[in-house]
């Protein structure tokens, strides 16, 4: 027992012992007297850092975040530089250096006296040119909105770090009105002793300009025409700045292209431009393979053939195929890329279908019509006509149905629309999708009805490792007829990408199926309301393993047969979390959410007794991608 004591005093000893000796490391960071910049935005000015909680818990790893001086002497510079930049000129910044707890545990607290900053006082604007222009230029409405909110405002802080962006500003709006050699320049005169400076943006106009030629360069198999058509540029138009970026993203989004770009180049500085496009084709012809693996459809996977210049006349013609133990699927699309614009486009698409849902299969045939407008780039909206002929079967032919539609056919005017604040991967801010449809058309449907919803997502940036998803989801059905509506037609909720916690289609009212032994099994109705919704804390944990990140949920919703019943039928609720993984494909999502208040249909309890077990409350997902 000596012995043991004795090691463990030893051991005591020698943990305090190394202590003593080791390289201090920086434990944490912290600013006193910052007020107008936080500590988030400051630690990233400087080079010092501090381990996150993922380092701190690394027991067996204590290094490489070691105490240098040095860096922290010019972190002072640049914090120093930083405030200066943005008009505090009397900055002050010092730094202190204090034990935590353990002697090699050092806290760095810069200390930061910010005083008064430089005031802009007043604002003039220098405009030079012809008379008519100089009128012209300061009665637009545009150069009128700039004035009234750039950043040289009368009263604010003088940043001199804003210059470029004001005279961006500036030259963005003139060239807009046909000024393509503007000159912006921004003078300040400040009073050091009275903190204030006058500040003077001057513009020089320059001529107005116009589309005298414009070459193009890298074409393959279209023309130059054909090129001019689709940038929608002509010879002998005002020269715009917003016209030359909307034509070189019309080339980029088309089918055919893959590089494009619009300059100036150097040349006598007249009323007369000369432009030069430079393009890259793609390849007339490709093959895509696909493949993917999910909990709810198993394995599937996507081939097409793609043609993107049909008779050398820019049409894309398109054949795919698509399965998974869901879902069977194959169409033939044709796309005419200009209708009466660049931004509008022409689709014929003949398709197949064969589903299979756990409350119904179905096959259907038919060919869709589709107008779609791209607005912008983060605004496109589209109008279709759809033909179906269709044929619904149970899934259990031994097991009747009743109400079931065996064959109907469709015909339906479809209205949609999305919204995307943000671009690429990186989603922030809204995302609104709408849509519409109304079938009964030229008297070729077996049904009439009217269906619309809306799916309305927000991505908010918490940090620069978190995001907040929410998305809010809701629909309505209107049937003319007395008759059961067809199962594909109605809403459904649960699943994967749905309200977690319920697997595919299970969240909502369900029917009942029974064999010679009695219970089998319950299967989803649907429904002709919908509401549902999801709030998602992301989490990146790039700390621990590059790509890693976590989520924490709550989905909800309901589905309603009728409106009537939607006071009877409470909304369900489903909470858990997951883990991400980004890879090159996209996110790889498991996730496992848990029944708040689930039904007895839900729990599989069948006139008192229960065929279920505990995993009926548990669903379990995964698949590539983000939920929404």
């Amino acid at each position: 027992m000596l012995m043991v004591l004795g090691g463990i005093t030893l051991a005591v000893a020698q943990d305090v012992s190394d202590d003593s000796g080791r390289t201090p490391q920086v434990w944490s960071i912290s600013f006193e007297g910052n007020t107008t910049y936080t500590a988030m935005v400051l630690k990233n000015q400087i080079a010092t850092e501090s381990p996150g909680i993922g380092e701190k818990l690394k027991f067996w790893d204590k290094t490489g975040f070691e105490l240098n001086e040095n860096d922290v002497k010019r972190d002072v510079i640049r914090l120093r530089n930083y405030y200066q930049r943005r008009g505090f000129i009397n900055i002050e910044v010092g730094y202190r250096i204090e034990s935590k707890g353990k002697e090699w545990k050092k806290e760095v607290v810069f200390t930061i006296e910010e005083n008064n900053p430089i005031r802009i006082r007043n604002v003039e604007y220098l405009i030079e040119g012809g008379d008519e222009n100089v009128r012209q230029v300061r009665d637009n409405s545009s150069f009128t909105r700039v004035q009234n909110k750039h950043p040289y405002q009368q009263g604010n802080r003088f940043e001199m770090i804003k210059e470029p962006e004001v005279v961006g500003q500036f030259s963005d709006v003139i060239k807009n009105l046909g000024y393509a050699y503007v000159d912006v320049n921004i003078e300040a005169a400040i009073d050091t002793s009275a903190l204030s400076t006058d500040v003077s943006i001057q513009v020089d106009l320059g001529p107005r300009t116009y589309i005298d030629s414009i070459e193009v360069e890298g074409i393959e198999t279209v023309d130059k025409d054909y090129v001019l058509r689709e940038a929608a540029l002509q010879r002998g138009e005002l020269y715009s700045l917003k016209k030359l970026q909307e034509a070189q993203q019309e080339l980029f989004n088309h089918h055919l292209f893959r590089f494009a770009t619009i300059s100036i180049p150097d040349q006598p500085q007249d009323s007369t431009l000369n432009l030069l496009m430079r393009i890259r084709e793609n390849e007339q012809r490709s093959v895509e393979l696909l493949g993917g693996f999910g909990l709810e459809d198993k394995f599937r996977g996507q081939a097409s053939w793609t043609h993107r210049n049909v008779a050398h006349r820019g049409h894309r013609f398109s054949m795919t195929a698509r399965g998974s133990f869901i879902e069977q699927y194959a169409n033939i699309g044709y796309q005419f890329p200009y209708v009466f614009n660049t931004k509008s486009s022409f689709i014929i698409s003949p398709f197949g279908q064969h589903l299979l849902e756990s409350n119904y299969e179905l096959l259907r045939a038919g060919v869709t019509n589709s107008f779609i407008y791209q607005y912008s780039q983060n605004l496109t909206a589209s109008a279709s006509y759809e033909f179906t002929k269709n044929q619904e079967l149970s899934r259990k032919r031994d097991i009747s149905l009743p109400d079931t539609t065996l064959e109907y056919d469709l015909s339906s005017l479809q209205l949609t629309g999305y919204y995307s604040q943000g671009y690429g991967r990186q989603q922030e801010g809204w995302v609104i999708q709408p849509y519409l449809e109304s079938s009964g058309f030229f008297g070729f449907a077996t049904f009439n009805f009217q269906k619309a919803s809306a799916d309305i997502r927000r991505f908010t940036r918490l940090s620069s490792s978190t995001i907040l998803a929410t998305r809010v989801q809701g629909g309505g059905l209107h049937h003319t007829s007395s008759d059961s509506l067809p199962s594909n037609i109605r809403f459904y909720l649960g699943g994967t990408n749905s309200v977690r916690g319920w697997y595919r289609h299970e969240l909502g009212p369900k029917r009942v199926r029974v064999d010679s032994s009695g219970f089998d099994e319950y299967v989803p109705l649907g429904g002709r309301a919908m509401l549902g919704f999801n709030m998602e804390l992301r989490q990146e944990l790039g700390f621990l393993i590059n790509g890693l990140g976590m989520a924490a949920f709550l989905d909800g919703g309901q589905i309603w047969e009728t409106f009537a019943r939607i006071r009877q039928r409470p909304l369900q609720f489903g909470v858990g979390g997951g883990l991400r993984y980004q890879s090159p494909l996209g996110p790889v999502r498991v996730d496992i959410g848990y029944k708040l208040n689930p039904t007895d249909q839900d729990l599989d309890i069948y006139q008192g007794t229960n065929h279920g077990s505990v995993w009926n409350r548990i669903g379990i997902h995964f698949s590539i991608g983000q939920a929404f």
